[in-house]
């Protein structure tokens, strides 16, 4: 598929996410694209197994996404992200109103998880707060450090060279963020802590608990 109608169809799989009673025309005015393309790449993405259709009154449709569709989503929002300007810019943010809440509510060590560009981000923005990113885990990195933070190969290893737990646990993995998110968390309960110090960034677009 084009790079165009990659962009189509992820603004489409976003906006019908966001919204599963938005109408057509709402669509064509979000996407850009004509009422009739729009009707197109629907019905595309209904043979294609991405989006599934619910009859509403007043003969208008509910479009909801299939568990096929949100990985879909995901992986065409990693590829924009990470070839566009928009990763920096997005993730910059996010990553830096993460770490000040982190640093407002005590959580001063934060561990990642995945490497990478989003990583070094991440790592770049918790220099201006007071919480720390103290190590990367990434069992297939074959780097030693990101940004200068210590990459190990599991949360064990992690927990073998920190003083205390992390506070936080931020995912990072830009292509695969809920295999990311699954793997953490079976090692987390393992570790005997909550997984509700997993933080998923939005810009990874992966929700735990709504996409599995």
């Amino acid at each position: 598929m084009p790079d165009a109608e990659e962009q189509i169809v992820r603004r489409l799989l976003t906006a019908i996410d966001d919204d599963a009673g938005v109408s057509q025309r709402g669509l064509s005015d979000e996407i850009g694209i004509a009422v009739g393309s729009v009707n197109w790449y629907l019905k595309r993405c209904v043979n294609k197994g991405l989006i599934k259709l619910q009859q509403a009154p007043v003969k208008r449709y509910l479009y909801y996404l299939t568990p096929q569709g949100f990985d879909e989503k995901a992986r065409l929002t990693a590829s924009f992200i990470q070839s566009s300007f928009a990763l920096y810019r997005l993730g910059r943010k996010e990553c830096m109103d993460f770490f000040g809440n982190c640093a407002q509510t005590g959580k001063q060590n934060v561990v990642l998880v995945g490497d990478g560009d989003f990583a070094e981000i991440a790592v770049l923005s918790s220099l201006d707060t007071k919480a720390n990113a103290r190590m990367v885990i990434d069992g297939a990195s074959n780097r030693e450090t990101c940004g200068g933070v210590p990459i190990v190969a599991s949360l064990e290893a992690a927990l073998g060279q920190l003083d205390t737990p992390p506070g936080a646990v931020l995912v990072s993995s830009l292509n695969d963020p809920k295999g990311t998110y699954r793997g953490i968390k079976e090692q987390v309960i393992a570790a005997g802590l909550s997984p509700e110090i997993i933080h998923v960034p939005r810009i990874l677009n992966y929700r735990p608990g709504r996409d599995d």
